[in-house]
């Protein structure tokens, strides 16, 4: 027996997008979810020149949390097809308008993850999608389909610009 439960209307994990109202929400709720958070410390240059001071660590700054988590799509013994719950995270995943010259619009939306209790509102982009298609129908049409989406914490988002040398590096 699965793991995987049907989840109430109200109950499912759902992901959003804030910028163009693209939404996703589980058809089985997951079995796990993952959330780390990383603290960033790095080594004192001065420690090397004073060992008598001990192992010394800078907190470097703050880091948003990431969210892991894999959503199964499955209509395989009602023969639906899975695409349009794929296709919305992959446009989630993708930028709004690659060719616009809004460089707001060059980029991924902005989303939202909400479910219940558990996540009351995780505002984040996609940071990785991994799509593995598992049962197909004598067509060839994907009915099921296990996605696993990678979330990084943002409140706000820019373009990387690049400098006036052409470096790379962000403004």
């Amino acid at each position: 027996m699965s793991n995987f439960q049907h989840p109430t209307p109200a109950g499912s994990l759902t992901i959003a997008s804030v910028d163009t109202g693209v939404k996703v929400s589980a058809q089985y709720n997951p079995k796990e979810l993952q959330i780390d958070k990383s603290v960033p410390w790095q080594k004192n240059p001065q420690a090397n020149k004073s060992p008598d001071k001990g192992i010394q660590l800078e907190f470097t700054g703050a880091e948003g949390r990431s969210m892991s988590v894999e959503l199964l799509f499955d209509g395989y013994e009602t023969g639906v097809p899975v695409i349009p719950q794929v296709e919305a995270l992959n446009s989630m995943a993708s930028p709004m308008e690659p060719g616009s010259t809004d460089e707001n619009k060059r980029r991924p939306p902005l989303c939202v993850v909400v479910w219940g209790a558990t996540i009351s509102k995780f505002i984040c982009v996609i940071e990785s999608l991994s799509t593995k298609y598992t049962m197909f129908s004598p067509e060839g049409v994907p009915l099921r389909a296990t996605c696993t989406v990678k979330l990084k914490e943002a409140n706000v988002l820019s373009m990387a610009k690049s400098d006036a040398s052409g470096s790379g590096s962000q403004k």
